[in-house]
């Protein structure tokens, strides 16, 4: 599929139809690599039995992903700019699925911590140049679309083995984690055989710091990242401390806060799928970046008010982390838009999974120590701060796009 760009980066023509069969082929590509994520959570409890690990150690078994994302997004786009986005996502899969074979084997929390460590650049990988490639290989008209099924890749990825993993923990915690990583290195031979072979930069040492230097000072992929940032702190503070408040404060079982947390990221899945229908309706995106952040910012003075029912708290959670689905699809669908030439595309997505990674790992904490100091009842006021700095860079982001359009 042939592309024309402008000097400013704006695609100008694009090739008539959209490859679906490679589309769908890429997304899959996220789902394996997310198979890794999901993995961890469910496998906790034999973890500590068979390797002795504190419940503190085990977490950071889980969340490493959260921090190698949030140190290393950027210079994994540049990384990615230089070998090229199919490259990298082959190279991407070959190391997730050696790293978790490798984990299959470690008789220590150290050793298994190290190989998610490898486990988590490799995702990271994975997380860049796919959304890189699907730029590539789809019409313009079907971006907002494309990019809307890819936003669901993490979620269907981590359900998928949380559902299919408890049978296998039944041959030990081992067998999960050398069929997951067999599986994303099976899928790294089908993505050389599948996936055209992208432009790469040739740009290295000064020069790529230079590019660092250059996307960071520009407004249009510095606001996409800080939006997409603030959703992440928003999504996993709630998602992460949501079944903690259905059971402590609301009194239900861990099974019912844990169906009730499943289906709101099911429908945070179902919100990024429909974001591309909307967004193809042409709703602005920072109107749709807006009432993201202030259906979240309402609806959380509901779901921590002491006098809500459960049912009422599980309702609210589900609609507006399905609202905000919508919202990270679309920032993900501006990327291309945004990147100031097809070259930096990769820098621009890396920018915004950084932020990404970053909400990951500060919302959990942030609102805890919320609750911990004041209260449930406090909560309400840290995803009103979010909301407005939200909607602020919403509008922020509308200023961008006229001028860009001028």
């Amino acid at each position: 599929m042939q592309r024309t760009y402008s000097k400013g980066g704006d695609r100008q023509h694009d090739g008539p139809t959209t490859q679906w069969r490679l589309v769908w082929t890429l997304i899959l590509a996220g789902v394996v690599a997310a198979f890794q994520i999901g993995k961890a959570p469910i496998a906790i409890p034999l973890l500590r039995q068979d390797l002795g690990l504190s419940l503190a150690f085990a977490s950071w078994v889980v969340g490493i992903y959260a921090v190698v994302g949030g140190i290393a997004g950027l210079p994994a786009g540049l990384v990615i700019n230089a070998l090229g986005a199919r490259r990298s996502l082959v190279i991407g899969l070959l190391v997730t699925g050696a790293a978790s074979c490798a984990g299959a084997f470690a008789e220590s929390g150290t050793i298994l911590l190290l190989s998610r460590v490898f486990e988590g650049a490799g995702f990271l990988m994975v997380a860049i140049a796919t959304p890189t490639l699907l730029g590539t290989i789809t019409a313009d008209k079907d971006q907002q679309l494309v990019f809307g099924f890819w936003t669901v890749y993490f979620a269907t990825g981590s359900v998928i083995v949380m559902l299919a993993g408890p049978p296998l923990l039944a041959f030990g915690w081992q067998s999960l984690w050398l069929i997951t990583g067999v599986t994303a290195l099976g899928y790294a031979c089908v993505i050389w055989w599948t996936a055209p072979v992208a432009g790469r930069s040739q740009i290295m040492g000064g020069r790529a710091f230079a590019q660092l230097r250059h996307i960071i000072r520009l407004p249009g992929p510095v606001l996409l990242a800080l939006a997409f940032g603030l959703y992440s702190v928003q999504y996993h503070a709630l998602t992460g401390l949501l079944p903690t408040l259905l059971v402590e404060r609301l009194g239900l079982s861990i099974s019912q806060a844990g169906t009730i947390s499943a289906g709101t990221i099911v429908a945070n899945g179902l919100g990024a799928a429909a974001a591309g229908f909307l967004l193809r309706k042409g709703i602005a995106l920072w109107a749709v970046i807006s009432a993201g952040f202030g259906c979240m910012g309402a609806a959380s003075f509901g779901i921590f008010h002491q006098s809500m029912p459960a049912a009422a708290v599980a309702a609210l959670a589900t609609a507006s982390l399905g609202v905000t689905g919508v919202l990270a699809a679309s920032i993900y669908a501006a990327a291309p838009r945004f990147a100031p030439k097809p070259a930096m595309l990769a820098l621009t997505v890396g920018m915004v999974v950084q932020a990404s990674h970053l909400g990951h790992v500060l919302g959990p904490p942030a609102l805890g120590l919320s609750v911990e100091s004041f209260g449930w009842s406090s909560a309400p006021a840290l995803f009103f701060v979010i909301a407005c700095a939200g909607v602020a860079a919403a509008v922020a982001i509308r200023a961008v796009s006229a001028t860009r359009a001028n």
